[in-house]
Protein backbone atom coordinates (compact mmCIF):
# COMPACT_ATOMS: atom_id res chain seq x y z
CA UNK A 1 0.00 0.00 0.00
CA UNK A 2 1.26 3.49 -0.92
CA UNK A 3 -0.06 6.50 1.01
CA UNK A 4 -0.04 10.09 -0.20
CA UNK A 5 -0.16 13.13 2.08
CA UNK A 6 -0.47 16.67 0.68
CA UNK A 7 0.04 19.70 2.92
CA UNK A 8 0.55 23.45 2.55
CA UNK A 9 4.05 24.53 1.60
CA UNK A 10 4.15 26.63 4.78
CA UNK A 11 1.80 27.45 7.66
CA UNK A 12 1.94 30.13 10.35
CA UNK A 13 0.21 29.73 13.72
CA UNK A 14 -0.45 32.03 16.64
CA UNK A 15 -1.91 35.37 17.57
CA UNK A 16 -0.76 37.99 15.10
CA UNK A 17 0.10 35.42 12.42
CA UNK A 18 -1.69 37.50 9.77
CA UNK A 19 0.91 40.23 10.22
CA UNK A 20 3.26 37.92 8.31
CA UNK A 21 1.16 38.04 5.13
CA UNK A 22 2.81 41.01 3.36
CA UNK A 23 6.36 39.78 3.94
CA UNK A 24 5.50 36.23 2.88
CA UNK A 25 3.74 37.55 -0.22
CA UNK A 26 6.75 39.62 -1.20
CA UNK A 27 9.09 36.66 -0.71
CA UNK A 28 6.92 34.81 -3.22
CA UNK A 29 7.17 37.73 -5.62
CA UNK A 30 3.49 38.66 -5.36
CA UNK A 31 2.38 42.26 -5.90
CA UNK A 32 -1.41 42.44 -5.62
CA UNK A 33 -3.88 40.35 -3.62
CA UNK A 34 -7.43 39.43 -4.56
CA UNK A 35 -9.13 39.06 -1.18
CA UNK A 36 -12.15 36.75 -1.14
CA UNK A 37 -14.30 37.28 1.94
CA UNK A 38 -17.96 37.75 2.86
CA UNK A 39 -20.06 40.82 3.71
CA UNK A 40 -20.54 39.82 7.34
CA UNK A 41 -16.80 39.71 8.00
CA UNK A 42 -16.48 43.15 6.45
CA UNK A 43 -19.36 44.52 8.52
CA UNK A 44 -18.09 43.09 11.81
CA UNK A 45 -14.54 44.33 11.25
CA UNK A 46 -12.95 40.87 11.24
CA UNK A 47 -11.82 41.19 7.64
CA UNK A 48 -10.58 44.69 8.36
CA UNK A 49 -7.87 43.22 10.60
CA UNK A 50 -6.24 41.64 7.57
CA UNK A 51 -6.92 44.56 5.23
CA UNK A 52 -5.30 46.91 7.75
CA UNK A 53 -2.17 44.75 7.67
CA UNK A 54 -2.07 45.02 3.87
CA UNK A 55 -2.65 48.77 4.03
CA UNK A 56 0.11 49.28 6.58
CA UNK A 57 2.53 47.35 4.37
CA UNK A 58 1.53 49.28 1.26
CA UNK A 59 0.36 46.13 -0.48
CA UNK A 60 -2.19 46.57 -3.23
CA UNK A 61 -5.36 44.51 -3.06
CA UNK A 62 -8.92 44.19 -4.32
CA UNK A 63 -11.79 42.82 -2.23
CA UNK A 64 -14.39 40.40 -3.59
CA UNK A 65 -17.27 39.86 -1.17
CA UNK A 66 -19.97 38.33 -3.38
CA UNK A 67 -19.78 35.20 -1.26
CA UNK A 68 -22.81 33.32 -0.01
CA UNK A 69 -23.06 30.38 2.40
CA UNK A 70 -22.50 27.05 0.66
CA UNK A 71 -21.05 28.92 -2.35
CA UNK A 72 -23.14 28.60 -5.50
CA UNK A 73 -21.69 28.14 -8.96
CA UNK A 74 -22.66 31.68 -9.93
CA UNK A 75 -20.60 33.31 -7.15
CA UNK A 76 -17.50 31.45 -8.24
CA UNK A 77 -18.03 32.43 -11.87
CA UNK A 78 -18.50 36.07 -10.85
CA UNK A 79 -15.30 35.86 -8.82
CA UNK A 80 -13.34 34.51 -11.78
CA UNK A 81 -14.45 37.44 -13.94
CA UNK A 82 -13.52 39.91 -11.21
CA UNK A 83 -10.16 38.26 -10.57
CA UNK A 84 -9.22 38.22 -14.25
CA UNK A 85 -9.97 41.94 -14.48
CA UNK A 86 -8.16 42.85 -11.25
CA UNK A 87 -4.54 42.43 -12.19
CA UNK A 88 -3.95 40.49 -8.96
CA UNK A 89 -1.37 37.72 -8.92
CA UNK A 90 -2.44 35.84 -5.79
CA UNK A 91 -5.56 35.15 -3.74
CA UNK A 92 -6.35 35.46 -0.06
CA UNK A 93 -9.23 33.25 1.11
CA UNK A 94 -10.39 35.10 4.23
CA UNK A 95 -13.22 33.54 6.19
CA UNK A 96 -14.87 30.28 7.04
CA UNK A 97 -15.57 27.49 4.60
CA UNK A 98 -17.67 29.50 2.15
CA UNK A 99 -15.17 32.29 1.37
CA UNK A 100 -12.29 29.85 1.26
CA UNK A 101 -14.13 27.38 -0.96
CA UNK A 102 -15.18 30.22 -3.25
CA UNK A 103 -11.55 31.31 -3.36
CA UNK A 104 -10.41 27.82 -4.35
CA UNK A 105 -12.94 27.66 -7.16
CA UNK A 106 -11.81 31.05 -8.45
CA UNK A 107 -8.15 30.08 -8.32
CA UNK A 108 -8.65 26.76 -10.06
CA UNK A 109 -10.78 28.14 -12.88
CA UNK A 110 -8.57 31.19 -13.42
CA UNK A 111 -5.69 28.75 -13.99
CA UNK A 112 -7.84 26.18 -15.86
CA UNK A 113 -10.48 28.17 -17.79
CA UNK A 114 -11.80 25.07 -19.54
CA UNK A 115 -13.60 24.30 -16.25
CA UNK A 116 -15.49 27.59 -16.31
CA UNK A 117 -18.87 25.89 -15.96
CA UNK A 118 -17.73 24.88 -12.43
CA UNK A 119 -19.95 21.77 -12.55
CA UNK A 120 -17.27 19.82 -14.43
CA UNK A 121 -15.03 20.11 -11.35
CA UNK A 122 -17.23 17.68 -9.41
CA UNK A 123 -15.45 14.67 -7.96
CA UNK A 124 -11.75 14.21 -8.63
CA UNK A 125 -11.11 17.17 -10.89
CA UNK A 126 -8.72 16.49 -13.77
CA UNK A 127 -7.11 19.93 -13.87
CA UNK A 128 -3.73 20.43 -15.51
CA UNK A 129 -2.50 23.57 -13.78
CA UNK A 130 -2.08 24.47 -10.11
CA UNK A 131 -4.47 27.10 -8.79
CA UNK A 132 -3.50 30.73 -8.77
CA UNK A 133 -1.53 30.85 -5.49
CA UNK A 134 -3.79 31.05 -2.43
CA UNK A 135 -3.12 32.22 1.11
CA UNK A 136 -5.69 30.58 3.41
CA UNK A 137 -6.79 32.68 6.39
CA UNK A 138 -9.53 31.02 8.48
CA UNK A 139 -11.94 32.98 10.68
CA UNK A 140 -13.73 29.87 11.99
CA UNK A 141 -12.41 26.74 13.68
CA UNK A 142 -14.03 23.90 11.79
CA UNK A 143 -13.77 23.58 8.04
CA UNK A 144 -9.96 23.52 7.74
CA UNK A 145 -10.29 24.70 4.14
CA UNK A 146 -6.94 26.44 4.54
CA UNK A 147 -5.18 23.06 4.49
CA UNK A 148 -7.39 20.75 2.41
CA UNK A 149 -7.41 19.62 -1.21
CA UNK A 150 -11.18 19.86 -1.61
CA UNK A 151 -13.95 22.42 -1.68
CA UNK A 152 -17.74 22.34 -1.70
CA UNK A 153 -19.97 24.03 -4.28
CA UNK A 154 -23.76 24.39 -4.50
CA UNK A 155 -25.50 23.56 -7.76
CA UNK A 156 -28.46 25.88 -7.18
CA UNK A 157 -30.36 24.74 -10.25
CA UNK A 158 -30.55 21.17 -8.98
CA UNK A 159 -30.56 22.07 -5.26
CA UNK A 160 -27.54 19.98 -4.38
CA UNK A 161 -24.01 20.36 -3.09
CA UNK A 162 -21.01 18.63 -4.57
CA UNK A 163 -17.36 18.23 -3.63
CA UNK A 164 -14.42 18.98 -5.90
CA UNK A 165 -11.25 17.13 -4.96
CA UNK A 166 -8.07 18.52 -6.47
CA UNK A 167 -4.50 18.62 -5.09
CA UNK A 168 -4.01 21.71 -7.25
CA UNK A 169 -6.34 23.77 -5.02
CA UNK A 170 -4.52 23.57 -1.68
CA UNK A 171 -3.40 26.99 -0.42
CA UNK A 172 0.35 27.45 -0.68
CA UNK A 173 0.42 29.16 2.73
CA UNK A 174 -1.98 29.08 5.69
CA UNK A 175 -2.20 31.67 8.46
CA UNK A 176 -4.05 30.30 11.50
CA UNK A 177 -4.53 33.34 13.72
CA UNK A 178 -6.84 32.83 16.75
CA UNK A 179 -7.36 36.60 16.92
CA UNK A 180 -9.67 36.13 13.93
CA UNK A 181 -11.69 33.27 15.44
CA UNK A 182 -12.25 34.85 18.87
CA UNK A 183 -15.16 36.95 17.64
CA UNK A 184 -17.31 34.03 16.46
CA UNK A 185 -20.74 33.98 18.16
CA UNK A 186 -21.38 31.04 20.46
CA UNK A 187 -23.62 29.18 18.02
CA UNK A 188 -21.00 29.37 15.28
CA UNK A 189 -18.27 28.17 17.65
CA UNK A 190 -20.39 25.13 18.48
CA UNK A 191 -21.36 24.38 14.87
CA UNK A 192 -17.86 24.72 13.47
CA UNK A 193 -16.43 22.80 16.41
CA UNK A 194 -18.81 19.92 15.68
CA UNK A 195 -17.68 20.05 12.06
CA UNK A 196 -14.06 19.69 13.21
CA UNK A 197 -15.00 16.84 15.56
CA UNK A 198 -16.79 15.04 12.74
CA UNK A 199 -13.74 15.49 10.50
CA UNK A 200 -11.56 13.95 13.19
CA UNK A 201 -13.80 10.97 13.96
CA UNK A 202 -14.67 10.17 10.35
CA UNK A 203 -11.04 10.66 9.37
CA UNK A 204 -10.08 8.11 12.03
CA UNK A 205 -12.58 5.40 11.05
CA UNK A 206 -12.48 5.84 7.27
CA UNK A 207 -11.00 2.87 5.37
CA UNK A 208 -8.27 5.14 3.98
CA UNK A 209 -6.88 6.01 7.41
CA UNK A 210 -3.34 4.92 8.33
CA UNK A 211 -0.74 5.50 11.02
CA UNK A 212 0.11 9.14 10.28
CA UNK A 213 -3.48 10.26 9.74
CA UNK A 214 -4.49 8.38 12.91
CA UNK A 215 -1.97 10.38 14.93
CA UNK A 216 -3.46 13.63 13.65
CA UNK A 217 -7.08 12.56 14.07
CA UNK A 218 -6.69 11.18 17.57
CA UNK A 219 -4.84 14.25 18.78
CA UNK A 220 -7.61 16.43 17.36
CA UNK A 221 -10.32 14.40 19.11
CA UNK A 222 -8.50 14.92 22.42
CA UNK A 223 -8.12 18.66 21.81
CA UNK A 224 -11.76 19.15 20.85
CA UNK A 225 -13.07 17.06 23.76
CA UNK A 226 -11.09 19.26 26.14
CA UNK A 227 -11.73 22.65 24.55
CA UNK A 228 -14.98 22.86 22.53
CA UNK A 229 -17.40 23.55 25.40
CA UNK A 230 -14.98 25.91 27.10
CA UNK A 231 -14.37 27.78 23.86
CA UNK A 232 -18.11 28.15 23.26
CA UNK A 233 -18.42 29.70 26.71
CA UNK A 234 -15.78 32.31 25.91
CA UNK A 235 -12.58 30.75 27.21
CA UNK A 236 -9.92 32.42 25.04
CA UNK A 237 -7.10 29.84 25.41
CA UNK A 238 -9.59 27.08 24.62
CA UNK A 239 -10.62 28.96 21.48
CA UNK A 240 -6.99 29.12 20.41
CA UNK A 241 -6.70 25.34 20.79
CA UNK A 242 -9.84 24.86 18.69
CA UNK A 243 -8.29 26.92 15.88
CA UNK A 244 -5.27 24.63 15.89
CA UNK A 245 -7.38 21.47 16.22
CA UNK A 246 -9.36 22.40 13.13
CA UNK A 247 -6.17 22.73 11.10
CA UNK A 248 -4.65 19.49 12.40
CA UNK A 249 -7.69 17.40 11.55
CA UNK A 250 -7.78 19.01 8.11
CA UNK A 251 -4.29 17.65 7.48
CA UNK A 252 -5.69 14.17 8.13
CA UNK A 253 -9.14 14.02 6.56
CA UNK A 254 -8.12 15.91 3.44
CA UNK A 255 -5.79 13.06 2.58
CA UNK A 256 -7.72 9.99 3.74
CA UNK A 257 -11.36 10.95 3.23
CA UNK A 258 -14.49 11.14 5.36
CA UNK A 259 -17.66 9.08 5.54
CA UNK A 260 -21.42 8.78 5.67
CA UNK A 261 -21.97 11.75 7.99
CA UNK A 262 -20.60 14.13 5.39
CA UNK A 263 -22.26 12.19 2.60
CA UNK A 264 -25.64 12.87 4.26
CA UNK A 265 -24.87 16.38 5.55
CA UNK A 266 -24.21 17.83 2.10
CA UNK A 267 -27.70 17.03 0.74
CA UNK A 268 -29.24 18.55 3.89
CA UNK A 269 -27.31 21.72 3.20
CA UNK A 270 -27.97 21.77 -0.53
CA UNK A 271 -31.71 21.08 -0.35
CA UNK A 272 -32.77 22.47 3.02
CA UNK A 273 -30.07 25.00 3.83
CA UNK A 274 -29.08 23.27 7.08
CA UNK A 275 -25.77 24.67 8.36
CA UNK A 276 -23.04 22.16 7.67
CA UNK A 277 -21.72 21.90 11.22
CA UNK A 278 -25.24 21.54 12.61
CA UNK A 279 -26.02 18.75 10.15
CA UNK A 280 -22.83 16.95 11.13
CA UNK A 281 -23.64 17.28 14.82
CA UNK A 282 -27.10 15.81 14.33
CA UNK A 283 -25.87 12.89 12.23
CA UNK A 284 -22.60 11.96 13.92
CA UNK A 285 -23.87 9.74 16.76
CA UNK A 286 -26.43 7.70 14.75
CA UNK A 287 -23.97 7.18 11.90
CA UNK A 288 -21.30 5.95 14.31
CA UNK A 289 -23.87 3.51 15.74
CA UNK A 290 -24.59 2.35 12.20
CA UNK A 291 -20.86 1.96 11.47
CA UNK A 292 -20.40 -0.09 14.64
CA UNK A 293 -23.04 -2.54 13.51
Amino acid sequence: MVYRMIFNQTAYFGRGAVREIPEVARKHGFRKAFVVTDPVLLETGTARRVLDVLDAAGMEYEVFDNVRPNPPVECIQDGVLRFNASGADFLIGLGGGSPQDTCKGIGIIAANPEFGDVLSLEGVADTRNPSVPIFGVPTTAGTASETTINYVVTDTRNKRKFVAVDPHDIPVVAFVDPDLTDSMPRGLKVATGLDALTHAIEGYVTPGAWSLSDCLSMQTIRMIAKNLARSADGDVPAGEQMAYASYITGMAYSNVGLGLVHGMAHPLGGRLGVAHGVANGILLAPVMEYNKE
